[in-house]
Protein backbone atom coordinates (compact mmCIF):
# COMPACT_ATOMS: atom_id res chain seq x y z
CA UNK A 1 0.00 0.00 0.00
CA UNK A 2 2.93 2.34 0.98
CA UNK A 3 4.55 1.49 -2.37
CA UNK A 4 1.42 2.30 -4.34
CA UNK A 5 0.86 5.39 -2.79
CA UNK A 6 4.49 6.71 -3.18
CA UNK A 7 4.37 5.62 -6.81
CA UNK A 8 1.11 7.39 -7.36
CA UNK A 9 2.89 10.65 -5.23
CA UNK A 10 5.56 10.28 -8.02
CA UNK A 11 3.48 9.67 -11.04
CA UNK A 12 1.22 12.89 -10.34
CA UNK A 13 4.27 15.14 -9.30
CA UNK A 14 6.59 14.47 -12.42
CA UNK A 15 3.33 14.65 -14.81
CA UNK A 16 2.24 18.27 -13.04
CA UNK A 17 5.94 19.04 -13.47
CA UNK A 18 6.21 18.10 -17.29
CA UNK A 19 3.30 19.41 -18.79
CA UNK A 20 3.60 22.90 -20.64
CA UNK A 21 2.11 26.06 -19.84
CA UNK A 22 1.36 28.82 -21.97
CA UNK A 23 4.06 31.43 -22.37
CA UNK A 24 2.43 35.00 -21.26
CA UNK A 25 1.98 37.90 -23.64
CA UNK A 26 5.09 40.06 -24.17
CA UNK A 27 4.96 43.27 -23.04
CA UNK A 28 6.48 45.94 -25.11
CA UNK A 29 6.91 48.06 -21.85
CA UNK A 30 7.56 46.75 -18.69
CA UNK A 31 4.48 47.15 -15.90
CA UNK A 32 4.13 49.49 -13.01
CA UNK A 33 1.85 50.80 -10.15
CA UNK A 34 -1.61 50.06 -11.25
CA UNK A 35 -0.65 48.04 -14.11
CA UNK A 36 0.06 51.11 -16.13
CA UNK A 37 3.17 50.94 -18.75
CA UNK A 38 6.25 53.05 -18.54
CA UNK A 39 8.89 54.05 -19.92
CA UNK A 40 12.62 52.84 -19.23
CA UNK A 41 13.88 53.41 -15.86
CA UNK A 42 16.79 55.57 -17.29
CA UNK A 43 14.19 58.68 -18.43
CA UNK A 44 11.55 57.40 -15.74
CA UNK A 45 11.38 60.31 -12.89
CA UNK A 46 11.44 58.95 -9.12
CA UNK A 47 8.37 60.72 -8.43
CA UNK A 48 7.77 60.52 -4.70
CA UNK A 49 11.52 60.61 -3.77
CA UNK A 50 12.85 63.88 -6.34
CA UNK A 51 14.90 66.52 -4.46
CA UNK A 52 14.30 68.73 -7.20
CA UNK A 53 10.70 69.21 -6.42
CA UNK A 54 10.42 67.82 -2.82
CA UNK A 55 9.06 70.06 0.08
CA UNK A 56 7.77 69.76 3.47
CA UNK A 57 4.75 70.91 5.18
CA UNK A 58 4.40 71.12 9.08
CA UNK A 59 1.14 69.90 9.67
CA UNK A 60 0.93 69.46 13.37
CA UNK A 61 3.45 67.06 14.88
CA UNK A 62 4.61 66.01 11.58
CA UNK A 63 6.34 67.10 8.14
CA UNK A 64 4.41 66.35 5.21
CA UNK A 65 6.27 65.56 2.05
CA UNK A 66 5.36 66.67 -1.93
CA UNK A 67 6.32 67.33 -5.21
CA UNK A 68 4.83 69.78 -7.17
CA UNK A 69 4.97 69.77 -10.98
CA UNK A 70 3.74 71.99 -13.62
CA UNK A 71 2.21 75.26 -13.68
CA UNK A 72 -1.27 76.02 -13.92
CA UNK A 73 -4.80 75.68 -11.82
CA UNK A 74 -3.65 73.12 -8.24
CA UNK A 75 -4.50 69.75 -8.60
CA UNK A 76 -3.94 67.61 -5.38
CA UNK A 77 -3.19 63.43 -6.18
CA UNK A 78 -3.33 61.70 -3.07
CA UNK A 79 -2.56 57.77 -2.88
CA UNK A 80 -3.98 54.71 -1.11
CA UNK A 81 -2.87 53.85 2.44
CA UNK A 82 -1.28 50.73 3.55
CA UNK A 83 1.39 50.64 0.80
CA UNK A 84 0.43 53.30 -0.84
CA UNK A 85 2.93 56.04 -2.50
CA UNK A 86 3.20 58.73 -4.68
CA UNK A 87 5.27 56.57 -7.19
CA UNK A 88 1.87 55.01 -7.44
CA UNK A 89 0.27 57.89 -8.84
CA UNK A 90 3.16 58.40 -11.87
CA UNK A 91 1.01 57.80 -14.74
CA UNK A 92 -1.55 60.95 -13.65
CA UNK A 93 1.24 63.48 -12.46
CA UNK A 94 3.09 62.60 -16.37
CA UNK A 95 -0.79 63.19 -17.60
CA UNK A 96 -1.47 66.41 -15.57
CA UNK A 97 1.42 68.23 -15.52
CA UNK A 98 1.24 69.66 -18.77
CA UNK A 99 -1.82 71.60 -17.83
CA UNK A 100 -2.17 71.88 -13.90
CA UNK A 101 0.03 72.27 -11.05
CA UNK A 102 0.64 69.19 -9.42
CA UNK A 103 0.48 68.39 -6.03
CA UNK A 104 1.75 64.87 -4.98
CA UNK A 105 1.29 64.46 -1.62
CA UNK A 106 3.01 61.70 0.42
CA UNK A 107 0.37 60.75 3.63
CA UNK A 108 1.55 60.66 6.93
CA UNK A 109 3.78 57.75 7.32
CA UNK A 110 4.30 57.15 3.78
CA UNK A 111 7.57 57.49 2.40
CA UNK A 112 8.81 60.92 3.08
CA UNK A 113 6.08 62.19 5.38
CA UNK A 114 6.85 61.81 9.06
CA UNK A 115 4.10 59.75 11.10
CA UNK A 116 3.68 61.96 14.15
CA UNK A 117 2.74 60.72 17.77
CA UNK A 118 -0.97 61.55 17.48
CA UNK A 119 -4.35 59.03 16.39
CA UNK A 120 -4.17 58.57 12.36
CA UNK A 121 -7.66 60.25 11.84
CA UNK A 122 -9.15 61.34 8.21
CA UNK A 123 -9.84 64.59 10.01
CA UNK A 124 -6.09 64.91 10.40
CA UNK A 125 -4.91 64.07 6.88
CA UNK A 126 -7.44 66.53 5.90
CA UNK A 127 -5.11 68.92 7.62
CA UNK A 128 -2.35 67.77 6.51
CA UNK A 129 -3.46 68.23 2.88
CA UNK A 130 -4.83 71.87 4.16
CA UNK A 131 -0.90 72.44 5.29
CA UNK A 132 0.39 71.31 2.19
CA UNK A 133 -1.97 73.54 0.01
CA UNK A 134 -1.44 76.38 2.48
CA UNK A 135 2.00 76.21 1.95
CA UNK A 136 1.44 75.51 -2.15
CA UNK A 137 -1.34 78.05 -3.41
CA UNK A 138 -4.29 80.19 -2.32
CA UNK A 139 -6.77 79.02 -4.49
CA UNK A 140 -9.10 76.18 -4.50
CA UNK A 141 -7.62 72.62 -5.93
CA UNK A 142 -9.07 69.98 -8.00
CA UNK A 143 -8.62 66.80 -5.65
CA UNK A 144 -7.93 63.42 -6.92
CA UNK A 145 -7.76 60.85 -3.86
CA UNK A 146 -7.07 57.07 -4.66
CA UNK A 147 -8.62 54.48 -2.05
CA UNK A 148 -7.48 56.09 1.28
CA UNK A 149 -6.54 59.40 -0.18
CA UNK A 150 -10.07 59.32 -1.36
CA UNK A 151 -11.40 59.18 2.51
CA UNK A 152 -9.31 61.57 2.88
CA UNK A 153 -10.52 63.72 -0.23
CA UNK A 154 -14.16 63.25 0.81
CA UNK A 155 -13.05 64.92 4.78
CA UNK A 156 -11.20 67.65 3.46
CA UNK A 157 -14.10 68.64 0.86
CA UNK A 158 -16.40 68.53 4.17
CA UNK A 159 -14.24 70.48 6.27
CA UNK A 160 -12.72 72.74 3.89
CA UNK A 161 -15.13 73.42 1.07
CA UNK A 162 -13.40 76.63 -0.24
CA UNK A 163 -10.55 74.81 -0.77
CA UNK A 164 -11.92 71.91 -2.77
CA UNK A 165 -12.67 73.18 -6.17
CA UNK A 166 -13.49 69.36 -7.65
CA UNK A 167 -13.10 65.84 -5.81
CA UNK A 168 -12.24 62.99 -8.02
CA UNK A 169 -12.13 59.45 -5.93
CA UNK A 170 -10.99 55.94 -7.32
CA UNK A 171 -11.64 53.56 -5.03
CA UNK A 172 -13.77 55.11 -2.43
CA UNK A 173 -16.84 54.42 -1.53
CA UNK A 174 -19.38 56.56 0.34
CA UNK A 175 -18.51 56.70 4.05
CA UNK A 176 -21.68 56.09 5.89
CA UNK A 177 -22.63 56.46 9.69
CA UNK A 178 -20.76 53.54 11.45
CA UNK A 179 -19.69 51.90 7.93
CA UNK A 180 -15.85 52.25 8.51
CA UNK A 181 -13.79 53.37 10.86
CA UNK A 182 -10.63 55.25 10.25
CA UNK A 183 -8.55 55.42 13.90
CA UNK A 184 -5.48 53.92 14.46
CA UNK A 185 -2.45 54.83 16.79
CA UNK A 186 0.95 55.05 15.29
CA UNK A 187 1.75 51.59 16.64
CA UNK A 188 -0.88 50.42 14.70
CA UNK A 189 -0.71 51.53 11.94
Amino acid sequence: MTRQLLFLCLLLTTTAFGQQRPAPAKLTRPLRAFMQATPSPKVAIQYGNNPQAGHYAQAGDAKIYYEVYGQGRPFVLLHGGLLGSTYEMHQFIDSLLRKYQVIAISTRGHGKSELGTAPLTYEQRANDVLAVLKATTRDSAIVLGFSDGGFAGYKLASMYPERVRKLITIGASEVAAGQRKFNFSPQQA
